[in-house]
């Protein structure tokens, strides 16, 4: 218990200080691939608690949903992604969205028509705590392109 007290701790910490890093995509790329998954929803949340409409923060939150199949919370990360990206007119993530913004819509899809079952819940779950998964993050890569972490 100590130890992740430690930890979120540090990650929150380290997590303000990602906020001005012309790097932002490899770091979250990196601790995503390496295991850190709960690092990189801490640094989410604290962009989010800074400004609840921090694209990157939305982004980031959204994926973790996913991935980890927060069934409370992924639709309103995914709607919150397409309303707070629908308002980023930076040249490269303007391009980059208009790829990956139906992606969204097609997750919200796939939760309505498409329910996980129950009793396959668990076994889903578990595959996201798999290693050496890349992080989706064409979007945030096209952030950094425009200078959003400068």
């Amino acid at each position: 218990m100590k130890k992740l007290v430690v930890t979120l701790m540090f990650t929150v910490v380290s997590g303000n200080a990602v906020f001005a890093q012309t790097n932002f995509h490899t770091n979250v790329t990196n601790l995503w691939y390496q295991g850190y998954k709960t690092n990189v929803l801490a640094i989410a949340n604290a962009r989010l608690a800074v400004n609840s409409n921090d694209i990157a923060g939305l982004i980031l939150k959204a994926q973790y949903d996913v991935e980890f199949l927060e069934l409370n919370t992924i639709s309103n990360s995914c709607q919150r992604v397409i309303q707070i990206g629908d308002t980023i007119t930076t040249p490269n993530f303007v391009k980059r969205f208009g790829f990956e913004r139906q992606d969204y819509f097609d997750i919200l899809d796939m939760l309505k028509n498409e329910p996980i079952p129950i009793n396959e819940l668990p076994a889903e779950k578990a595959k996201a705590h798999i290693n050496e998964k890349p992080l989706p993050t064409r979007l945030i890569e096209a952030l950094q392109k425009d200078g959003y972490f400068d």
